[in-house]
């Protein structure tokens, strides 16, 4: 008979992600899933309440990138084990839309891209990591498979940020350019540059990434 998961244990669990504890993250999950804890609770009332927290630390200057890359780390792993949990138990996460997300091909940064990612599958998002160095038939083959229903493309290289203008372009060749949205952001990306490529959104940050996500999607 599974026991009864209070309020009390999802804060200790979003606390792990804020103190980027991952040994102390998996402990909580693996004890929860043992008194029958749902994964998907754990997910949007305990990872997700701390990834969001850091979030808005960060946007507000009370935390620094060290401290935001750690807790996107411990959210990623906590949810790789709950995700296994929901499969397992035949269930299906709530998903607000689909999205794929990768640093655009010469480019091997991955702490920016890998933060938006962390909060957006926080916010209730399917998110789908193409990693670093992604080139424009990746992006493209991954909408596909994926019917995903944004790209999200990630640079910190002034000289790699032409590359999402070639990616927009290869959804044109595909046919693929008006069935999804596609968001570009990173150091050296700008609004007008955004729109010169002819991208949907320019996301600031992890945060303003989440609220423009919103209105691209929100009315699906």
């Amino acid at each position: 008979m599974a026991e009864t998961i209070g309020s009390e244990y999802f804060d200790r669990l979003a606390k792990t992600v804020v103190d980027c504890d991952k040994n102390e993250c998996i402990r909580l999950i693996n004890e929860g899933l043992a008194k029958g804890m749902d994964p998907l609770e754990a997910i949007e009332k305990g990872l997700g309440k701390g990834i969001i927290k850091v979030g808005d630390d960060f946007g507000e200057g009370s935390c620094f990138l060290p401290e935001l890359i750690g807790a996107a780390d411990v959210m990623k792993e906590g949810v790789a084990i709950l995700d296994e949990k929901i499969r397992a138990e035949g269930k299906t996460r709530r998903s607000l839309g689909k999205v794929v997300i990768g640093t655009v091909k010469g480019d091997i940064h991955d702490i920016g891209k890998s933060v938006v990612a962390a909060v957006l599958q926080a916010n209730g998002y399917d998110v789908v990591d193409l990693g670093i160095d992604v080139e424009a038939d990746r992006f493209v083959k991954a909408v596909t498979e994926h019917n995903a229903d944004c790209v999200g493309m990630s640079s910190l290289l002034t000289l790699a940020i032409q590359q999402m203008g070639t990616v927009i372009e290869h959804l044109r060749q595909a046919k693929l350019r008006d069935k999804v949205k596609v968001m570009v952001g990173g150091a050296p990306v700008t609004q007008e540059f955004a729109d010169e490529i002819g991208a949907d959104a320019f996301g600031y940050d992890a945060a303003d990434a989440v609220r423009k996500m919103e209105t691209l999607l929100g009315d699906r």
